[in-house]
């Protein structure tokens, strides 16, 4: 399969958060599309830290884009120059006061290679020690809890556990784990 060849590019919007690339392509039979959104992201790591119960981490916080409380993964964006171990390490005790002596990446799949450039790095994590100290960014508000897998799974397949690239990394790990 032929490649789109990028004829034109316009940056629309930037903030701390993303850039919003306006492009033009020249599609493989000769027509043209423009313009075609793309969002320029930085990585992003998700963490299923499990217990010896073989529950999983989870945390709950408000999500602006549906207005809705979500339970999900802990994790966030690697900031720049930062090693996507050391960003699941950091985002981990930062959401949910836990530590982790065991870590190993699971993939690191494309968010969404229609629209977005990042990648999600999923480690797991395992034995992991409650320091009890968490260090939220201004605007978050997060719970943790531990969720048994079987539940867990349920909430996905009910719609508790509602995020798509969350259930995915979840059910991959698992599976990788024999769990």
């Amino acid at each position: 399969m032929e490649r789109w060849k990028r004829i034109g590019r316009n940056l629309v919007h930037e903030n701390r958060w993303f850039k919003l690339w306006a492009n033009d392509y020249e599609v493989p039979e000769g027509k043209t599309v423009s313009p075609y959104y793309v969002i320029e992201e930085v990585d992003w790591v998700h963490v299923v830290a499990l217990n010896e119960k073989e529950e999983v981490l989870t945390v709950r916080q408000f999500r602006p884009g549906r207005e809705i409380v979500c339970l999900e993964l802990p994790g966030g964006a690697i900031d720049a120059g930062e090693d996507p171990l050391l960003a699941a390490q950091r985002e981990l005790e930062e959401e949910t006061g836990y530590t982790a002596k065991n870590w190993e990446l699971i993939f690191s799949p494309f968010a969404n290679p229609a629209r977005q450039t990042n990648r999600i790095h999923c480690f797991c994590a395992t034995d992991l020690e409650n320091t009890g100290v968490t260090h939220f960014d201004e605007n978050e508000a997060i719970e943790s809890e531990f969720v048994a897998i079987p539940e867990l799974k349920l909430k996905c397949l009910n719609g508790e556990f509602p995020q798509s690239m969350h259930i995915g990394l979840l059910l991959m790990t698992l599976d990788k784990k024999g769990l």
